[in-house]
């Protein structure tokens, strides 16, 4: 193994903002190419988008002989105050200090009360704090392993008054605060075929700021772990010409620099739809380029897809029946010219594509993909293949549980291509689910007795998929991993079985928070619908479970498979 760091990266067990690094907050991703091992999961409260006026925080100045304890504690305290470029936390600094200061890089979140200072001398104080997340410069969110790290102030006297004269960059935050002052926004960028927008969330301050910031994020690109997969409307080189996006009423002034001029018409209406998305909802989009108006028509053929949905009713195999489950009743509706030819396959696992035109169904013998009105046909005859998966390009996704590195990719015409994996370290797989954009995918893995959760991008050539970016680790649940789903764009599932016997449901957004939540027992299947709340599980006896207030209920028995839908098409 090489001394390089590995190109994982994770929402668990990612290193801190760069002003913090010095400080020694690294969690190590060492050793070569292959799956994260590191990483404690917090859960937190889920923050949706939202309009809410940023809270005003007024903390208190620096008092008159105030000890350095007080300056220190008072400093952390305003640092969470971005008002007027964190004006009041610089009062707290030595002015030569104060104008140097940059609190932008990032911010720790910690818990708030596990903070214990320890002074070295007069002039020296090492505060240990207990880290539980990160936001980047670019307001990308990780959670990171909860070990108590030391941060050092110095101090000296302006005039008979201490004053901070050494910081670390960026800010401290506890993560009540944190949830109060800032929010999660996703930022949009395009699938290469310009159809779906694919999220990419971000957390910034709620406040005036807000707006320039998330037009900077999409202006910046992608997160690298989809650098790649995605592309963007925005010409090479386009920037603000004033760092600043001023909202008169609910509309976004964005002016542009003369490298949106090289955009042509259909493009210009992409950057528009880009940025609608990207910005609060109810605020509309006004786009000049060097102060010169730009009359830009919404995007009326080919509007891009955001977060697309799928049927809210289960899509179940039930009594030889493949269908809908009607919302109350055991009714089954079948999907016209799928269902009958399905059944008779006998099937254990089933995706049905975006338009519900084809499925993608694992039989006794192997992997099929049935076409409405046609004959089933045969695509994968390997043995121990896992549930198949299917993208909105027609091809269908197939590999063995117990070889993780021999993914193969159907086309629509039946051609056969090994994908190159980016877990060498794997020894077996038992979940892999494809985005509903095309763009991302998801997969459980086993590397001997631990099993790891994670995300990585989709590398197409065309519509061909061609590689699959960096992985990204997500929270897991411990114990041996069963199943996982997407629940919307940004959120996806995993089950576990624990080794108590009891099976666990972690939930993840994407860029954010973790959540675990009650299981139904025996749960060895999970379906998401569009929401967390409707997700569904399939027991090992066929029981289908669905949630109810607090738990979960049994909404039906004899289910012999559970399958999943890929939206209702374009």
């Amino acid at each position: 193994m090489h001394n390089h760091h590995s190109p994982w990266r994770g929402w668990v067990g990612r290193v801190v903002p760069a002003g913090l690094v010095a400080i020694a907050l690294a969690v190590g991703l060492g050793g070569c190419t292959g799956i994260p091992r590191d990483g404690v999961v917090h859960a937190g409260t889920d923050l949706v988008p939202d309009a809410n006026p940023a809270p005003v925080f007024l903390p208190a100045l620096p008092q008159k002989d105030a000890s350095t304890d007080s300056i220190l504690r008072g400093f952390i305290d305003a640092s969470s105050s971005p008002e007027n470029n964190y004006d009041i936390a610089r009062q707290f600094l030595v002015p030569q200090f104060g104008s140097v200061w940059d609190p932008t890089v990032g911010v720790t979140v910690d818990n708030g009360f596990g903070r214990t200072l320890t002074v070295v001398d007069e002039g020296t104080t090492l505060v240990a704090i207990t880290p539980i997340a990160e936001v980047d410069v670019s307001g990308e969110y990780r959670e990171v392993d909860a070990t108590p790290v030391p941060l050092r102030y110095e101090f000296a006297k302006v005039g008979d008054q201490w004053r901070i004269s050494a910081a670390p960059n960026g800010t401290v935050i506890d993560e009540n605060t944190f949830n109060d002052v800032f929010s999660a926004q996703p930022v949009y960028f395009y699938d290469p075929g310009f159809r779906y927008l694919v999220p990419d969330l971000r957390w910034f301050p709620r406040g005036a700021s807000a707006p320039t910031k998330l037009v900077n994020a999409v202006l910046g690109g992608p997160s690298a772990w989809l650098d790649g997969a995605v592309a963007t409307a925005f010409p090479a080189g386009s920037k603000l010409t004033a760092d600043a996006v001023q909202v008169v009423g609910r509309q976004a002034m964005v002016d542009l620099n003369s490298e949106a001029l090289n955009a042509d018409r259909q493009t210009l209406q992409r950057m528009k739809a880009q940025l609608v998305a990207s910005l609060p909802a109810g605020l509309s989009v006004d786009i000049t380029i060097d102060q010169n108006s730009q009359s830009i028509d919404d995007l009326q053929s080919g509007a891009p897809t955001v977060d697309p949905r799928v049927d809210a009713r289960a899509l179940v195999l039930r009594g030889g029946e493949f269908g809908f489950l009607a919302a109350t009743g055991q009714s089954i509706t079948p999907v016209d010219g799928l269902s009958a030819t399905i059944a008779q396959l006998a099937p254990t696992a089933v995706t049905l594509s975006s338009g519900q035109g084809t499925a993608a169904v694992l039989a006794a013998d192997g992997v099929y993909v049935v076409r409405a009105g046609d004959d089933p046909e045969l695509l994968d005859s390997r043995s121990g293949l896992l549930a198949p998966s299917s993208d909105n390009d027609g091809f269908v996704w197939s590999v063995p549980s117990n070889d993780p590195s021999a993914l193969v990719v159907y086309s629509p015409t039946g051609e056969a291509t090994v994908l190159p994996t980016p877990w060498p370290e794997a020894t077996s797989i038992t979940a892999l689910k494809i985005s509903r954009d095309g763009s991302r995918l998801i997969a459980l893995l086993g590397t001997g007795s631990e099993t790891r959760f994670v995300v990585a991008s989709i590398i197409r050539d065309g519509s061909v998929p061609t590689g699959i970016g960096p992985p990204v680790l997500l929270a897991g649940g411990g114990g041996v991993g069963l199943d996982a789903t997407w629940i919307d764009e940004l959120t996806v599932a995993s089950l576990s079985a624990l080794p108590s016997g009891e099976s666990r449901i972690v939930t993840q957004q994407l860029g954010g928070v973790s959540s675990t939540l009650e299981s139904p027992a025996s749960s060895r299947f999970i379906v998401g619908s569009n929401s967390v709340r409707d997700l569904r599980a399939l027991t090992d006896i066929g029981s289908l479970e669905v949630q109810r207030g607090a738990g979960w209920q049994a909404r039906i028995d004899d289910v012999t498979l559970l399958a999943t839908q890929q939206g209702l098409g374009r």
